[in-house]
């Protein structure tokens, strides 16, 4: 007989990601504005401001890596909130100076932070729960994703109406204070036998970085929504972005909760197969919206299919290596992501900048049709946690 999933640990540990997330969450709708309102910005400098904090992610990933093999998981979760807690602070005084490039390092040392803190997170989602648990511990951690993403546009929109910028950003620093006090509870989990790498070749594992190309691709139509859809809205004549964000983490968080199960019910690459058509589906009903209602309907749609892909491909992931190679997986695939989110939010900025959102969301769509095409491909024959067998209802408890 087996113990409980949820252990007093495990609960700290989701407790530790929705804080984190939700000063994710926040920078939604309240990261645009700060550009458009304080810098006069454009469309692709809001691509700039949210892709060079990827970009500070995706610096900082791999060295994360090897930092967390070497010193262990929890003081990378801990250090990691409480310098993202600082660098929230600092992005008021940086707009304040009139001058774009000054927020966009603030933007680069908040996202190196960033990329410590949740590579650790994710590391230890799939270390601390027991082998039999893991799929189900680390599909409630991807929900605590969306749970910040929930929490957070609303709580940041609301601060901004009533108190400001300074007062928003100062609401996000303790939210990341507080990701980082949780984590003092939490045990170290890297196995003792873990061997950092020694050198750049040993970074990155070359299978999960197959499952990392579909990662950015999907990750490109995750940054065309989040990062975009609050000025897009202001053309239908939605003052409120967060009641689309919202609808958007509200459906992934209701999914993932009711359905855990999936994952391991289903086969996996019928999965990602069904949750990357939806993406798709749902970039192109927001290239084509002609009112307000249409955006609501993009954005649950797409949520269908974004709802399984990072548990997914994590899980298919992890499924292909070693129990040691476990931190250098997560690293390789998130590192894919990082870079959708820094390269992919700078260009879709740019597409959208030439042929407006309405071509940029058709950009996300094709973007995700070729997600679909890899992961049925030769592309994947070496994922063996792909073909991992799907598990019988009764055996799922």
């Amino acid at each position: 007989m087996t113990g409980p999933a949820y252990t007093p640990r495990v609960i700290a540990l989701l407790g530790a990601g929705v804080a984190y997330f939700v000063v994710a969450g926040m920078s939604f709708p309240v990261l645009p504005r700060l550009v458009e309102d304080e810098l006069a910005g454009s469309k692709t400098d809001i691509g700039l401001a949210f892709g060079f904090f990827a970009l500070g992610m995706l610096a900082v990933r791999p060295i994360a890596g090897v930092v967390s093999d070497r010193i262990g998981r929890r003081p990378l979760m801990i250090g990691g909130a409480l310098g993202v807690a600082a660098f929230q602070l600092l992005h008021v005084p940086a707009a304040d100076t009139g001058r774009l490039w000054v927020l966009l390092l603030v933007r680069v040392g908040a996202g190196g932070f960033s990329s410590l803190m949740y590579l650790a997170q994710a590391t230890t989602a799939t270390e601390l729960p027991s082998e039999e648990h893991r799929a189900k511990v680390f599909s409630t951690f991807s929900v605590a994703v969306f749970v910040g993403f929930a929490i957070g546009p609303i709580l940041g929109e609301s601060v901004l109406q009533a108190y400001g910028f300074g007062w928003t950003f100062a609401v996000a620093s303790l939210c990341a204070t507080v990701s980082g006090l949780v984590a003092l509870t939490l045990p170290e989990t890297k196995p003792d036998e873990v061997r950092p790498a020694e050198g750049f070749r040993e970074l990155f594992h070359p299978v999960a970085a197959r499952i990392g190309v579909v990662n950015l691709l999907i990750f490109i139509a995750f940054m065309g929504f989040n990062a975009f859809i609050q000025p897009y809205s202001e053309e239908f004549g939605i003052e409120e972005a967060r009641w689309l964000l919202l609808t958007y983490a509200g459906t992934t968080l209701v999914l993932r909760v009711a359905g855990g199960w999936v994952l391991d019910r289903f086969d996996r690459r019928n999965l990602a197969t069904f949750a990357h058509l939806t993406v798709a589906g749902g970039a192109f009903l927001l290239a084509t919206a002609d009112d307000a209602s249409q955006l609501y309907v993009g954005a649950f749609v797409i949520a269908i299919g974004m709802a399984w892909n990072v548990p997914l491909l994590m899980l298919i992931a992890v499924d292909s290596a070693t129990d040691l190679d476990r931190s250098k997986v997560v690293a390789t695939v998130t590192t894919f992501g990082d870079l959708a989110n820094s390269a992919g939010a700078l260009m879709l900025g740019v597409v959208a900048d030439a042929v407006d959102y309405e071509g940029m969301y058709l950009v996300v769509a094709g973007a995700a049709l070729l997600a679909v095409l890899l992961m049925r491909s030769g592309f994947m024959a070496p994922v063996a946690g792909l073909r991992r067998a799907p598990q019988p209802a009764e055996s799922l408890g």
